[in-house]
């Protein structure tokens, strides 16, 4: 029954709202006081003229109608005022101003919050919110081989900013509000990172209140580019272990990569006796690592991001929990024959994947990149050696290639075999 009397209540609010006289009055009204008004001056109304006419005839029945209208229409909007604001669908839009692919420390995030409704609604305030929170992944359950593991995870807020602009006061039907805003990221903030063992998301919501609840809100992801320093990571590098069989050295020109470019770099295999190798390959890791968990390695062939459970083969080691996953990989030589004094050179590339995964440090997780060379023997005696590489989201540089002159000039200082 009181769905059918408010329909056809917002039915006459229509139909006046219609009136160009009648209208500037509803929309500087609350509908409830509108609607009590209404309401109550028709009731006395006729109370009036009922009780009027019984005791004094036709004039009593004209003043008891004047008089109950007035008196109802002021008892009506009084209690009209006193019940909960009678809100329709409230939508509220953020509007970026375009700042290309991505933010950078200490850009400005400006932009407009359109708010409106379908019908008048009473605001009492409104905020933009500008947030990062990061989430890591660890060991649940300890594994052994290939097994399918549960995992847990941690949710940290690392920044959080609000700026209120909205007022309170009434929004009109079919009268959008618009609201600038301005706020400025952090000089040295987190960059977004969408991993799976750590991500960290940047986003601008809004959120508008009336008075007991939100009305509306909007969320968008802003995409935070890693920076690194001018020259950073420029000169060439080497690294070399050794063994009674000889040395392997890796060498990369340089250690610094914008996602996109290309990683190239030679594997260097310097017998000191004649062995025999059944695989050499040069690999390109990613490995998240999460302080909390029981110190385990985790080799990933296969995730499922949604049940948040993965394929993978688990050993002791490490601090934490560690996720390695192999990006790209390369396959210089299967079952060579190496000879004393006989050096041999391998070269390879690989491409730095665009999925906004930046090398990430935080005190709760970390995300590192490393290139790998790792030769196999039958006896198992391997080598294997690694450099560490920086990985950030800001435009790529033209591509870079390996000096023509043979090896780069660089310390040759012999490192302890490492695994990743």
């Amino acid at each position: 029954m009181m769905t059918k009397v408010r329909a056809w209540l917002d039915m006459l609010l229509d139909k006046a709202e219609a009136q160009p006289a009648v209208a500037p009055l509803l929309q500087m009204a609350d509908e409830n006081v509108v609607l009590g008004g209404v309401l109550g001056g028709a009731l006395f109304l006729l109370l009036g003229l009922i009780g009027g006419a019984v005791n004094r005839g036709f004039l009593g029945a004209l003043v008891g109608a004047a008089s109950g209208l007035l008196l109802g229409v002021v008892l009506g909007a009084v209690c009209g005022s006193l019940l909960p604001s009678r809100n329709g669908e409230t939508a509220v839009d953020i509007d970026l101003v375009d700042h290309g692919e991505g933010y950078s420390g200490g850009d400005p995030i400006n932009g407009y919050l359109t708010i409106s409704a379908n019908r008048n609604t009473r605001l009492t305030g409104g905020s933009v919110f500008l947030a990062c929170r990061a989430v890591y992944v660890y060991e649940g359950t300890a594994a052994e081989g290939d097994v399918a593991a549960e995992l847990a995870r941690d949710t940290k807020t690392l920044h959080v900013q609000e700026l209120p602009i909205v007022p309170s006061g009434l929004l009109r039907r079919g009268a959008p509000l618009r609201y600038p805003f301005r706020l400025v990221l952090p000089d040295d903030p987190v960059p977004t990172h969408h991993g799976y063992g750590c991500s960290a998301r940047w986003t601008l919501s809004a959120r508008v209140d009336g008075s007991s609840q939100v009305l509306a809100q909007a969320q968008e992801e802003l995409l935070v580019r890693s920076t690194v320093p001018a020259g950073a990571g420029q000169r060439s590098e080497r690294v070399s272990t050794s063994s009674m069989a000889g040395e392997l050295a890796l060498t990369l020109q340089h250690t610094t990569f914008a996602e996109g470019e290309t990683v190239r770099g030679r594997v260097i295999v310097s017998p000191a006796e004649d062995f025999v190798a059944t695989e050499l390959r040069a690999m390109l890791l990613r490995v998240e690592n999460h302080p909390r968990g029981g110190d385990t390695i985790v080799y990933i062939n296969g995730w499922n991001a949604e049940t948040g459970r993965y394929r993978g083969e688990s050993q002791p080691g490490g601090h934490g929990s560690t996720y390695v996953w192999l990006e790209d990989e390369a396959d210089l030589a299967e079952e060579v024959r190496y000879t004393l004094g006989e050096k041999r050179l391998y070269d390879f590339s690989f491409d730095v994947p665009q999925q906004w995964r930046p090398t990430l440090l935080t005190d709760d997780g970390s995300v590192t990149w490393r290139v790998v060379a790792a030769l196999s023997r039958p006896n198992g005696q391997d080598m294997r050696v690694h450099q560490g590489i920086t990985v950030h989201t800001t435009a790529p540089r033209l591509a870079r290639v390996l000096a023509t002159d043979g090896e780069p000039d660089a310390d040759q200082t012999p490192v302890d075999p490492v695994t990743p």
